[in-house]
């Protein structure tokens, strides 16, 4: 099936075009949740879980289990590629792990360990690029500053890339098509908000401030 585009259009930056799933370009950059649902995983109420719930974008409704990952725990990183979800990180009661689990989008089932951060860490931020994800901060026996970065095309262990401007665990991650940032966290709360590109491996800065220290 041929894809015309006319009338001037500019197209920047990495696009997919792709037919077969509704011809519509697709900035390549982070926030994949597949297309058509959203995924928890992980966490704790009364005890540590392993589900992985999921449930539609499409319309309202509750989510199912459709899956495990590989340890009940709690604090993980999520990043997603365009087929994959990935759960990184994270602790039970008495430790803090490196796992990293990847589970599909195109049919519901359980996760598989498909390598390791550099640090056993919880409570640190995810972002996701076409190509990699990223886990940054954190807590590993004290505030992490750590950037990792490990590959969607093949699984295998993350590097380390980078540092953030500061160590700190529980900030929140966010992804455009070109960079991840890493926002808040910490212990007393920061309002940073930090920066690092995906084109090229390095340390973040500190491009602005969230309007509160959280």
């Amino acid at each position: 099936m041929a894809i015309t585009i006319s009338g001037g259009v500019q197209l920047s930056g990495p696009v997919i075009l792709d037919p077969t799933s509704g011809g519509s370009p697709t900035p390549g950059g982070g926030g994949f949740q597949g297309s058509n649902f959203g995924y928890a995983s992980g966490g704790r109420a009364i005890s540590y879980y392993n589900t992985i719930d999921k449930f539609s974008f499409s319309s309202d409704s509750n989510a199912t289990d459709v899956g495990d990952i590989t340890l009940a725990r709690v604090y993980v990183a999520g990043q997603s590629s365009s087929a994959s979800g990935y759960t990184s990180g994270g602790e039970d009661p008495s430790v803090e792990f490196n796992t990293i689990d990847k589970f599909p989008f195109a049919s519901d089932g359980n996760a598989t360990d498909v390598g390791d951060l550099t640090l056993a860490r919880r409570e640190a931020a995810g972002q996701s690029s076409s190509a990699s994800g990223y886990t940054s901060g954190g807590f590993a026996g004290g505030d992490s500053r750590t950037i990792d970065k490990f590959p969607f095309a093949s699984d295998g262990n993350a590097t380390d890339v980078g540092d953030l401007t500061q160590s700190r665990f529980g900030p929140a991650g966010q992804s455009s098509t070109d960079s991840g940032y890493t926002s808040g966290g910490g212990q007393p709360g920061s309002n940073r908000i930090d920066k690092f590109a995906f084109a090229s491996d390095g340390n973040a800065t500190d491009v602005g401030d969230i309007t509160g220290n959280r």
